[in-house]
């Protein structure tokens, strides 16, 4: 497992906030020149609240405590062109207990027995990664911790998910940076085990022998980076990424340009995949104040898919508790963001309202649907509760056929260095 690195969320807003609240590092990709350890305890409370009494409030309260260790790159006796082949080893382990009494229903946070109906008490995740490294070129093999559209990792719930495999990283140069990868199973955050990566489509699970994929990253100018992906899931379906971003600073104030498409066709014929996603985001800082709006639109024959295992696309211009990802749907955001820095260093809130429509329910009825979300995070600033952090989100959901629903998330998160 590379301990957090290789994790880059970038400005993905609300995400960021679950992840520096779970400990996630948001360094980048490069590696750390030096050994480093680092400890996690993560207490959550989540309660998912149905405006139906035909279905079940899900949530649970948990406590986890997490152990991740980076080593430092150390030379080999071999060399390549005079320049050595280092080595390094990365390793984690993570647990979390249930501190709820069982619900005995399953809440996509814990491990969920389907035959005897009930939530696990406790759970427990480990790994470790083999890096070999050559000048600007990194080979890690084993548990690994990516940032690329198909495949991130969640900080929103508990445990954190991550992959088994192997993947390249090389910076070619200042400008370029290209990483392969050959994914063969995903170990989701509600899971202990890895698994093959799997697509549900009209009840029926199909499934995938590996994850394929390059990635592009050009910093065309200081202001102006671009990335291109593709993965080939086999079996199930090839996905394009293409994202644009632009940078435009002075004085008190910003402007942040994202334009992404993505493109899924299927690698299958059993299946019915045929989705692009074309969304906008502007984004405007201004002192203190973050005010974004942005657009995306669901084209093509199908809604756009998303893999089992509740892995998030944050990738997508907002990523959000319900997706916003139905067929033809068409959505608007909108955010507001305030740093309280010159009041209450430490304190950061952000509002986000999303409105969706263009889409049908079930039975063909054009429907439409919103999402509001309030997320407040305080990390401590004396310096004796370094590292100590709290957040509260409340998402609101309303949809004109199906079921509304309310959830409280309450995080309070301790992480240390060493």
């Amino acid at each position: 497992m590379i301990g957090q690195q290789g994790i880059k969320v970038g400005s993905k807003k609300s995400f960021i906030l679950f992840s520096i609240l779970s400990g996630i590092s948001l360094s980048g990709q490069a590696e750390t020149t030096e050994q480093e350890w680092k400890f996690t305890l993560k207490n959550v409370y989540i309660e998912r609240d149905f405006d139906s009494s035909s279905i079940k409030d899900i949530g649970s309260w948990s406590q986890s405590a997490s152990l991740f260790y980076t080593s430092q790159m150390k030379d080999t006796p071999l060399s390549l062109a005079g320049s050595p082949i280092t080595i390094g080893v990365n390793a984690s382990t993570q647990y979390a207990v249930r501190l709820s009494s069982d619900k005995h229903v399953p809440d996509a946070i814990l491990p969920f027995d389907p035959i005897t109906q009930s939530q696990a008490a406790d759970y427990f995740k480990y790994g470790a990664t083999l890096k070999l490294g050559y000048q600007d070129t990194l080979l890690s093999l084993g548990e690994l911790w990516l940032d690329l559209p198909l495949t991130t990792v969640d900080g929103s719930r508990q445990l954190l998910n991550s992959y088994w495999g192997g993947n390249l990283r090389s910076q070619i140069n200042d400008q370029l940076q290209l990483e392969l990868g050959h994914i063969t199973k995903l170990s989701p955050r509600n899971e202990e085990d890895f698994r093959k990566f799997s697509y549900t489509a009209a009840g029926v699970k199909h499934y995938s022998d590996a994850l394929n994929y390059i990635d592009l990253r050009y910093q065309v100018s200081p202001n102006l980076k671009t990335e291109y992906y593709f993965g080939n899931l086999e079996n199930l379906y090839n996905k394009h990424y293409l994202g644009i971003e632009h940078n435009w600073k002075a004085d008190h104030f910003s402007l942040n340009s994202k334009l992404k498409y993505f493109n899924a066709q299927q690698d299958n014929n059993q299946l019915n995949i045929d989705a692009q996603n074309i969304g906008l985001l502007e984004t405007v800082k201004i002192k203190n104040h973050g005010i974004g709006i942005g657009y995306q639109q669901i084209m093509g024959e199908s809604a756009y898919p998303l893999l089992d295992g509740f892995l998030p696309e944050p990738y997508f211009i907002n990523w959000n508790a319900t997706g916003f990802f139905k067929e033809n749907e068409k959505s608007y955001h909108f955010i507001y963001s305030y740093d309280f820095k010159d009041y209450i260093p430490g304190l950061n809130t952000t509002l986000k309202y999303v409105y969706g429509n263009n889409f049908n329910a079930a039975d063909g009825r054009e429907n439409r649907e919103s999402e509001a979300n309030f997320i407040g995070s305080y990390a401590f600033q004396q310096p004796y509760l370094k590292g100590l952090a709290l957040q509260y989100l409340l998402i609101d959901y309303h949809v004109k056929y199906g079921t509304d629903f309310t959830e409280n998330r309450f995080f309070v998160n301790y992480s240390k260095k060493f």
